[in-house]
């Protein structure tokens, strides 16, 4: 429920940053005016960030149900909600994606993991020689930004080289990688595309672009 504001000629004090009543008479009207225009924003916010999410629970349940509908037509249940639809206009000209994806992040074993795939490398260099194209993989995958963190999508790429090498050090390898990953949250998302006039996709944004 959104809270009620008492009109200008009803209030009779503002509260200061420590919850003191303060007389009208004693606010600066600049202050009053302050205050007044930070409330009508933040008013307009919340309702705007409720209807947001209210299409966004509408848009899910309608794409739900039309799955729903048209597994029917084959007498099959679709199970869950993870996967990601994407609906398309008839002319192929709009769409809307939906999905579920998860957030994920490292724990401790991923040190572990990058420390015995280098062993690795390094044992298959000194005695095989040149193998530029595992080494490079590896190197790639355990890359950092600027802050230090992993790419995700590099580390989770890895995971399909685990029959690479038959060493006990890279399969104990594969195993910290596995306990690495934390499954920290799931995020939905809606996205809608239209195509521009080279038929390329634009999204339209559900938020304002800076000005």
């Amino acid at each position: 429920m959104s809270e009620v504001t008492p009109n200008k000629e009803e209030r009779t004090f503002l509260l200061n940053a420590r919850g003191f009543e303060v007389p009208m008479d004693k606010v600066p009207e600049q202050d009053v005016l302050k205050n007044d225009l930070v409330d009508s924003f933040i008013a307009e916010a919340k309702a705007l960030s409720e209807l947001h999410g209210e299409f966004k629970s509408r848009v899910f349940k309608d794409v739900n149900t039309f799955i729903a509908e048209l597994a029917a037509n084959y007498n099959t249940e679709l199970g869950g909600v993870k996967g990601n639809v994407t609906l398309t206009s008839y002319d192929t000209r709009r769409k809307v994606e939906v999905g579920v994806a998860d957030q994920i992040t490292f724990g401790p074993e991923i040190n572990v993991a990058k420390e015995l795939i280098d062993r690795v490398i390094n044992e298959k260099l000194a005695t095989l020689g040149d193998d530029t194209l595992l080494q490079q993989v590896t190197q790639d995958a355990f890359s950092t930004n600027s802050e230090g963190n992993y790419n995700k999508a590099r580390i989770m790429a890895l995971r399909k080289y685990r029959m690479a090498s038959d060493s006990d050090d890279w399969s104990a390898a594969m195993r910290a990688l596995d306990d690495a990953i934390i499954l920290s949250s799931t995020k939905t998302y809606v996205r809608f595309y239209e195509r521009n006039a080279q038929g390329g996709w634009i999204q339209i944004p559900l938020v304002s672009k800076s000005l």
